[in-house]
């Protein structure tokens, strides 16, 4: 891992970007609310170095140690990543189907139903939100826009990292770590950003956005 690659500084502004952005949204996420941080997160291998330059390398030792020792027996492994998924909707081919259940666990990385790698968590995780309670409606509700715009970081940072690989985050710090040898464990490669998924009804009010976010990943 190269600790000074400039794309984990793009990657923090991003975030900040994102964080910013859902500033504005009316949610109702607080500390120790974890309904919904469960095994099935995934993450990309530049939000892995991210998380590990930010912890240092003892604490991303024991966290490794933590995974290999919480690994959930069934989890959420991808078949295909969102720049895949979009490519395969835009050439008219078959999309695979995906199985997650979050019944299968909780994150290995909540203590006290708070994450321990909070600041650093990925975009997977900080796009988890919602406008109501999900542990009284069952279901994280959240407007189409702002699905949008989760669609929108998550294409981006798979650009970012379009040489890299994706996993579930349990599979993708296993597998960068001495505990390799687990079994079961399941990456796919990352693919370019061909086509934005961003409907017709929100072009307009994205468009600051995305004019954003083109700034960071091409300064």
């Amino acid at each position: 891992m190269i600790q000074h690659d400039l794309r984990l500084e793009r990657l923090g502004q991003l975030y900040d970007l994102y964080d910013a952005f859902m500033a504005k949204a009316d949610l109702v996420c607080h500390k120790g609310c974890a309904t919904c941080c469960t095994c099935n997160v995934t993450v990309t291998s530049l939000e892995l170095d991210y998380i590990k330059v930010s912890l240092g390398s003892e604490k991303a030792g024991s966290l490794m140690e933590r995974v290999g020792k919480n690994l959930a027996e069934k989890r959420f492994q991808p078949k295909t990543t969102i720049n895949g998924f979009a490519r395969l909707c835009m050439e008219g081919r078959e999309v695979p189907e995906e199985e997650n259940d979050p019944a299968w666990g909780r994150c290995p990385l909540l203590l006290n139903n708070a994450c321990t790698i909070y600041p650093a968590r990925p975009f997977g995780c900080r796009s988890l939100v919602s406008q109501e309670d999900c542990s009284r409606v069952g279901v994280a509700t959240l407007s189409p826009l702002v699905l949008t715009v989760n669609n929108l970081f998550m294409q981006y940072i798979e650009q970012m990292d379009c040489n890299g690989i994706s996993g579930n985050l349990s599979d993708m710090i296993l597998a960068d770590s001495s505990l390799s040898l687990s079994t079961g464990l399941v990456t796919i490669s990352n693919q370019a950003a061909r086509v934005l998924m961003v409907p017709p009804e929100h072009r307009e009010q994205v468009a600051h956005l995305l004019s954003d976010m083109n700034r960071i990943c091409n300064g």
